[in-house]
């Protein structure tokens, strides 16, 4: 987990040094032709909004809009085929790349924050995700028996238990993390994503976070959120 410590600490230095301006989303999506939409949260609006579109000849792909201030999050639908998203961390190094013949292999590159993010969402899937499926799986076949026993019902709660501990400890992963690395902008983002079942807990660990751009996209609309 140090490798993640000071990579947080390297990307606040970048994010922090281009938070303003135009952000261009550029790439090339080969045999596409349709409407490539750039959407996002947005300060004071509902829900996730349609922010530009354009409409992409030959796959070149040009999203262009200075209403994002970074970093933001940010979800592109290639012409109704797929929707792909990233963390938009600099102004203009954001590429997407595929062919349209192959939507699930479409990608999008570039964000040094969402590759950081990856990361870490590896070790959550690794570290819970994993153990949880067969405990789920389970539970599942249990609660299908129409005429449960007396062990199954023991055991269904002994699953249950075993699934209540393996969310608690992600929980309090992410937590750590937050506390751990509170001038970081994902820690803003393992907040939101985390942490849902929690709004105290959010609340109070929002109140730590001391990132250097409080004017960025995410920090506004996790603020809003957690009024």
């Amino acid at each position: 987990m140090k490798k993640i410590y000071l990579l947080f600490v390297v990307l606040a230095l970048v994010v922090s040094a281009c938070n303003s301006g135009k952000v261009k989303i550029r790439g090339e999506v080969k045999g596409l032709d349709g409407t490539v939409k750039l959407m996002a949260e947005m300060p004071g609006q509902q829900g996730v909004v349609v922010v530009m579109e354009e409409e992409v000849k030959n796959g070149k792909i040009n999203l262009v809009t200075d209403q994002l201030v970074i970093p933001a999050r940010v979800w592109i639908d290639i012409a109704g085929l797929t929707t792909v998203s990233t963390i938009v961390d600099s102004k203009d190094q954001i590429w997407i790349q595929g062919k349209a013949k192959y939507p699930d292999q479409i990608e999008v590159k570039g964000s040094g924050l969402d590759k950081l993010y990856n990361e870490q969402k590896k070790y959550f899937k690794e570290k819970f995700e994993g153990p949880l499926e067969p405990i789920d799986k389970n539970i599942q076949k249990l609660l299908n028996k129409t005429n449960r026993t007396a062990n199954d019902e023991v055991m269904l709660g002994v699953f249950q238990l075993q699934r209540q501990r393996y969310v608690r400890a992600r929980a309090n992963h992410a937590k750590h993390l937050i506390e751990a690395n509170p001038t970081q902008e994902l820690s803003l983002f393992l907040l939101q994503d985390e942490l849902q079942d929690s709004t105290e807990l959010q609340k109070r660990l929002f109140k730590l976070i001391d990132v250097p751009n409080k004017e960025s996209n995410v920090y506004k609309t996790v603020a809003e959120k957690l009024q």
